[in-house]
């Protein structure tokens, strides 16, 4: 009874739309025609909703008397006649909103409305209660939305996990963000850089889903935004209330492997001060690991040595996250507010790990097999068993196991103040932002490797610690004011300033006798990292008819310095520059449901703190990464052609799109051929190229079931100089490792490569979900292409998670979900490397497949009941709702 009942809504709110055009003249001799105007509005965020609908309808028979679709802003203007008439306002997700009837006064042509505020809710027809939800994710010409608390499948996890769930995002297993394909995401809290998101966004894992409100995708922003971010921006925005008394709602979940967590949103509003308050905590277990295959020739007393090391890693990771938000809004009239804000998290995270290797060499018999890296074409990957079956036992000449026990832990604190002040109307305002966030973090390492030499029999041990402090402290201030000089014209300008200190103190030491640690040179050093970064934006906008435009400019002053301070010296490198970056976008509105835009946008990347810091991880003494000190800024120069077309119950979003980037940063493997061990390290590389087509479908037309999908198909080209290549790789080894040898004579210490690459790949995703038996199950397929890299090839990988929810008690106020993250446990990275006389294969799982089940109860948010209302209209132009 309830499908058939929104099946019946559904077709009769398309049969409206569909009769507008027939009677928007009204009957002749009617009635002179009334021009009614007004704007439909978010209650909580104010913003406009566009393609809401406006149905105007007669009160003596309830026929249509005219009707039509918001503008991009919220906006409507349309015609009716009829006598006494009543409007019906829908938008999918919101309540429908009835005004009756509508104020018309006689003589007056035009009946002004005002705002007129939506918020979402429910209906009930025969006495059985239907939620109406937003959906979760809303395309526009601009942007990507991803509500997030109706994605079933990541309820209970952490924002690492919901990123990786939206439409032209994805998260590798080191939770590394890329959006179409490019690392250069700049990603906001708020509208705003956090100290959540951590360097290098690792704090992304450390706030809870539940947390979340939605997230919003920017992929080609104008000049208003800060200029980072090659690829885009992503805004995560974090809930709060503002309705009128006490609400909120409590997250409790448990999972597999072991997990376990609480979140609460809280929220109390009288009069003109609005309180809210979240936090959560979490205790989570993850198992992960993988395996490495390297095939090589070694250099012993002037004679090749061909080597195979088998090398698997498994990683059991324990610790608890906890992050406290707390803030509040004053209303100092209902156009003027001050918005103060305080958050607080901290992690503490033991991780143990063991590395066993295995090295096996042809200098007392042949390995009995051919040289892997002989087939550098091949894109199948080996078995290892089967490899290493193949070789005489006495071949292998050396196994060691390495263990590791890392405890990780620090806090971030973070203040922001804003303030807010509408003038004649909403999109008259000036905002302006005040934000201070520090951090501290430790990480503390025990090594062990006991190394077993299988010729002589003998063992030896090695006991070492590593220790990394750091420390960080981030000033933002900005202000924005944007002056509508009418209705479809305006202006805007703002500042910005950003004042960011870093300081790393890195140290590792090997145990020398039964009481006493001496420094294993090269592993000592002292990372100072200061950015200063000013800014400002002016941006020109207007509409006539259906053409829009918004043309802007925005300056970026960068002032960044990096010490080095170690035992072998001091290195500087301070780097100063400025740079502007215009943006254009030009919008058709091809009819009222369906649009066309053109937008370009010039973004830079800034090297990060973890791509500058030569911080060397020491968890596997062979194979280390490294920041570089010496790398530079990239530029990228973004095309966009979009275009977003509505049917009833479908929506299409397409971008074709096209990135320029001047030095991209890509991490490159060498191999140091005087010890055997690997570096990856970041360098600046030619020019890369990306073009693609960007298709985001959304169906709804069934009551029942819901599909969304999306799929990025890209051509990736990256063109470079290999000499210009080397270069950078032998200055990072001189300036950071103190290499002493000529440029000359770096090839023969260093096996190093790189190639241009051509590459054609696709990420997609689909997601269904279907609400039955008064429950909801959501199934999405995850695909992320395989690649060729410079130095190699990356698999493909493809998953699959699972959500069951269904809400209990008879207020509904308790809802229960059941998720599997990974149902088939294919969320690995493999990937080979194919260099001079060396092959590498290798595949990591951070996180095995894990098992949720949350339960999330309703704080006075009872589901509301409602139908037709009146709306209270009063005369003053403004909609009382």
């Amino acid at each position: 009874m309830m499908r058939l009942n929104m099946l019946w809504i559904l077709l009769a709110m398309g049969l409206t739309v569909s009769l507008y055009g027939q009677d928007r003249g009204g009957r002749p001799g009617g009635p002179p025609a009334k021009k009614i105007q007004g704007k439909i509005v978010d209650d909580q965020s104010g913003q406009g909703l566009e393609f809401a609908t406006v149905s105007i309808f007669r009160k003596k028979d309830d026929s249509v008397a005219g009707g039509g679709l918001t503008e991009a802003d919220g906006s409507f203007s349309l015609e009716a006649r009829g006598g006494m008439l009543y409007a019906v306002i829908d938008f999918l997700g919101y309540e429908s909103l009835t005004i009756d009837p509508l104020p018309l006064e006689k003589g007056v042509p035009v009946a002004k409305l005002g705002e007129i505020k939506l918020s979402p809710a429910s209906i009930n027809l025969d006495n059985v209660e239907i939620t109406a939800e937003r959906s979760e994710t809303t395309f526009s010409l601009d942007k990507k939305v991803f509500t997030v608390g109706k994605d079933l499948a990541n309820r209970g996890g952490s924002a690492e996990d919901i990123l990786d769930n939206v439409p032209s995002v994805t998260v590798d297993i080191e939770g590394v963000v890329s959006l179409r394909g490019s690392e250069g995401v700049q990603i906001l809290i708020d509208g705003k850089p956090s100290g959540l998101v951590g360097n290098g966004n690792s704090g992304l894992k450390n706030i809870p889903s539940n947390l979340i409100s939605k997230v919003e995708v920017i992929t080609n922003p104008s000049a208003r935004y800060e200029a980072e971010g090659t690829a885009g921006i992503i805004n995560i925005v974090l809930k709060k209330d503002q309705g009128h008394g006490f609400n909120g709602s409590i997250d409790v979940l448990g999972g597999v492997p072991a997990e376990a967590g609480i979140t609460a949103n809280l929220n109390y509003r009288k009069g003109p001060l609005n309180w809210f308050v979240n936090g959560g905590y979490n205790y989570r277990t993850g198992p992960g690991g993988g395996y490495s295959l390297q095939d090589r020739i070694l250099q012993q007393n002037g004679e090749p040595l061909r080597q195979l090391t088998f090398l698997d890693r498994q990683i059991n990771r324990e610790g608890y996250n906890a992050s406290f938000r707390f803030g509040a809004d004053y209303f100092l009239s209902e156009k003027e507010q001050i918005t103060a804000a305080f958050i607080y998290s901290y992690s503490d995270r033991d991780s143990n790990s063991d590395l066993l290797y295995e090295d096996y060499s042809d200098e007392l018999e042949p390995l009995g097999l051919a040289p892997l890296w002989e087939d550098d074409s091949t894109e199948d990957f080996l078995d290892p068993d089967e490899v290493l079956a193949q070789l005489p036992v006495a071949t292998n000449f050396l196994s060691s196991i390495r263990t590791d026990n890392e405890r990780e832990f620090g806090g971030n604190q973070e203040y922001s103040l804003n303030y807010r002040k509408e003038f004649s109307s909403r999109e008259h305002q000036l905002n302006i932002t005040a934000q201070h966030r520090t951090k501290d973090e430790t990480e503390d390492n025990v090594f062990r490797e006991v190394i077993t030499d299988n010729l002589t029999e003998e063992d030896n041990t090695l006991d070492q610690v590593a220790l990394n402090e750091e420390t960080e402290s981030n000033w933002t201030l900005q202000a924005d004011y944007v002056n509508p000089i009418s209705k479809d014209h305006k202006w805007e300008t703002g500042v910005r300033g950003t004042f960011r200190d870093i300081t790393t103190d890195f140290i590792v030491q090997e145990k020398i006798n039964d009481t006493e640690f001496q420094v294993i040179p090269g592993f000592q050093n002292i990372f100072n990292y200061d950015e200063n970064i000013l800014a400002g934006y002016f941006i020109y906008g207007n509409k006539k008819n259906n053409l829009s435009y918004q043309l802007g400019l925005r300056g970026e002053y960068s002032d960044i310095n990096t010490l080095l301070t170690s035992p072998e010296g001091r290195s500087e490198n301070p780097r100063n520059f400025f740079s502007l970056f215009p943006s254009g976008h030009l919008s058709y509105h091809v009819s009222e449901t369906d649009a066309i835009q053109l937008s370009y946008s010039r973004r830079v990347r800034r090297p990060r703190f973890w791509t500058l810091n030569p911080f060397y991880t020491y968890q596997d003494r062979r194979n280390f990464f490294s920041g570089n000190p010496n790398l530079n800024p990239q530029f990228t120069d973004s095309y966009e052609l979009s275009s977003i077309k509505n049917w009833e119950g479908l929506t299409l979003a397409a971008a074709l799109y096209l990135r320029k980037t001047s030095q991209p940063t890509q991490r490159i493997l060498s191999i140091d051929n005087s010890d055997f061990t690997t570096l990856r390290i970041p360098i600046n590389i030619g020019v890369r190229d990306d073009y693609g087509l960007d298709l985001s479908l959304t169906y709804s037309q069934l009551s029942w079931l819901r599909i969304t999908a999306s799929a990025d198909l890209y051509q990736s080209i990256q063109t470079l100089d290999r000499e210009e290549a080397i270069d950078q790789v032998f200055e990072f080894y001189r300036d950071v490792r103190s290499y002493t040898s000529d440029r000359s004579t770096f090839d023969n210490d260093f096996n190093f490569n790189v190639n241009e690459v051509s590459n054609f790949t696709w990420n997609g995703r689909i997601t269904a979900r279907i609400s039955a038996f008064d429950s909801d199950l959501q199934l999405r397929l995850n695909h992320r292409g395989s690649r060729e890299t410079t130095q190699g090839f990356a698999r493909a990988i493809t998953s699959m998670d699972i959500g069951w929810s269904r809400d209990f008690l008879p207020s509904k106020n308790l809802t229960l979900t059941l998720s599997v993250r990974d149902v088939f446990n294919s969320r690995a990275r493999a990937d080979l490397v194919f260099l001079d006389e060396f092959f590498q294969q290798g595949q990591f799982q951070w996180r095995a497949r894990s098992t949720r089940l949350t339960a999330s109860y309703r704080i006075n948010q009872k589901k509301k009941r409602g139908g037709r209302r009146s709306g209270g209209f009063e005369g003053s132009g403004e909609g009382q709702f």
